[in-house]
């Protein structure tokens, strides 16, 4: 069954108009239209590190806080609507993201949301119940990025599943993208031509380089050659590990989901 929309999934007021820029965007250049959706996270939903439940007081501070998210999306939505001329659905819930993203996992092509962890408490799953309920692709736009993306994209190189998908699933944006970087990181000769056989076809414009790490940690190994090349996107696979053992000892996609500057364009 072909996808029918880009879905933007907007967990809160942060981030939200660089998510509808930036999914339009995407929309367009995959010929999709729009579908947007937002939870309004109850108390039930939260589950804290530090104690079983919430006060009255919390639970109360919380809802308040909820309700004032959802109305202030509304009127950034009729805004942002009334200025791109862009009439898109926009689903709303109660309950919590994990659930909900399930009505999308046969539905969306691809989902845009805001980084995770600058997002507000219950919030901060979101992307985890986009990639791993959904099971579609991921652009993750981080709050601070200003402008479009995808002229100048970087491909971080590992001969693994989710970084495969990511390419199958950004292939129209390897392929319009002004410059592409393709970098592999502590790595052999043998590994660059692997990169070499699967990107040739689409992106044979790609620049191909092996980048001694120095010891340094892969993302940010990756975060510093974005700057290098100016890129305006990170082209990765996301917890190849597993989910269970990348919560454990943080990988490099979690890294990376964390102290991006730039939008990530990823898969599981």
């Amino acid at each position: 069954m072909d996808p029918k929309y880009v879905l933007i999934f907007l967990a809160s007021t942060e981030g939200a108009k660089q998510c509808l820029d930036n999914g339009a965007a995407v929309a367009q250049r995959l010929g999709l239209p729009l579908r947007l959706a937002h939870v309004q996270i109850g108390p039930g939903s939260i589950v804290l590190p530090s104690q079983e439940q919430l006060s009255e007081y919390e639970t109360e501070h919380l809802g308040e806080f909820e309700q004032k998210q959802t109305q202030s999306l509304r009127e950034i939505v009729k805004d942002w609507g009334h200025g791109s001329g862009i009439d898109a659905p926009f689903d709303l819930f109660e309950g919590d993201e994990w659930h909900v993203m399930r009505r999308y996992r046969s539905k969306a092509r691809l989902v845009v949301l805001a980084s995770p962890h600058t997002q507000p408490l219950g919030h901060r799953d979101v992307l985890r119940a986009a990639l791993l309920r959904s099971g579609h692709p991921v652009v993750m736009i981080p709050p601070q990025w200003s402008g479009d993306f995808g002229s100048r994209l970087l491909v971080g190189w590992e001969d693994v599943a989710p970084l495969r998908r990511s390419l199958t699933a950004f292939t129209p944006f390897l392929q319009s993208a002004t410059h592409v970087e393709v970098v592999v990181v502590n790595q052999e000769e043998t590994d660059l031509e692997a990169a070499r056989g699967a990107l040739d076809v689409i992106a044979p414009h790609a620049v191909y380089r092996r980048v001694d790490g120095e010891g340094r940690r892969t993302a940010d190994v990756l975060l510093d050659e974005a700057r290098k090349t100016a890129s305006d996107g990170i082209v990765m696979g996301a917890f190849r590990r597993g989910e269970i053992l990348n919560w454990l000892i943080p990988g490099t996609s979690s890294r990376l989901i964390q102290d991006s500057f730039v939008p990530l364009l990823m898969s599981s």
